[in-house]
């Protein structure tokens, strides 16, 4: 296993709308994890900034691991068309420790930027929140099908960026643009259509919506992280 050369398969994007759509489990994690964030928040208040801060870095915990599973679960659906959820599960559980890890990594990283922006400002800040997501962008899937442990999945992301700029950025970019803001597109416009009022049904129509646009990403990252690691590519 070696970088390959840099290639950009902007049909992946396209042809991972079948895949999902086989596959609709990817969402399942995701969803867990976006319930747990609505349970959570309904206690505000609790413990102070400290517990507050922690509970943020814990929430990011989790929705990286779903994004690991929903990665795994993807990988098997490019490679055999469907993957049974209790087989991918089990992966998951083996491959547990290095996905924690590797998604601890990510959220320290992640946090270390975002406390950054406090200090130089809302517009720089944002550019070296884009520049973590940027180098970390295949963590997540190098611990979760890449066979690296957790403590190297960040260099490895690191070294399949330097070895696929473009792709890395075409994938940072597009999962950006589709969480922060399609995903709040979708909701005003769903919410606003349906004329949702109650706050907890408008947080669980929100964290389905989150749910299937990281089941989205999920697709495609688990293809063009092959497709940047693998040489010829595995499938």
């Amino acid at each position: 296993m070696r970088p390959s050369r840099e290639r950009i398969d902007f049909s992946v994007y396209l042809r991972a709308f079948a895949v999902f759509a086989r596959n609709p489990t990817v969402i399942v994690l995701p969803l867990l994890a976006g319930v747990i964030g609505i349970l959570v928040a309904q206690f505000p208040d609790a413990g102070g900034p400290f517990v507050a801060s922690l509970t943020t870095f814990l929430l990011l915990l989790i929705q990286l691991f779903a994004l690991g599973v929903s990665i795994i679960i993807a990988d098997g659906g490019w490679r055999s068309g469907t993957i049974p959820f209790d087989d991918a599960w089990q992966d998951a559980r083996r491959k547990g420790r290095d996905i924690l890890f590797a998604a601890f990594g990510f959220t320290f990283v992640l946090s270390i930027a975002q406390y950054a922006s406090t200090i130089v400002g809302a517009g720089i800040g944002i550019v070296l929140l884009a520049i973590a997501m940027y180098g970390l962008i295949f963590t997540i899937a190098a611990a979760s099908i890449g066979g690296i442990p957790g403590g190297a999945a960040i260099s490895v992301s690191i070294e399949r960026v330097k070895g696929a700029p473009m792709a890395a950025a075409l994938l940072t970019a597009v999962s950006l643009v589709l969480l922060f803001y399609v995903g709040g597109f979708i909701e005003a416009g769903l919410f606003g259509a349906l004329g949702i009022t109650s706050v907890i049904l408008a947080s669980v129509l929100g964290a389905v919506i989150q749910a299937i646009l990281t089941g989205y990403i999920a697709v495609v990252m688990a293809k063009v992280y092959a497709d940047v690691s693998f040489t010829p590519p595995r499938w």
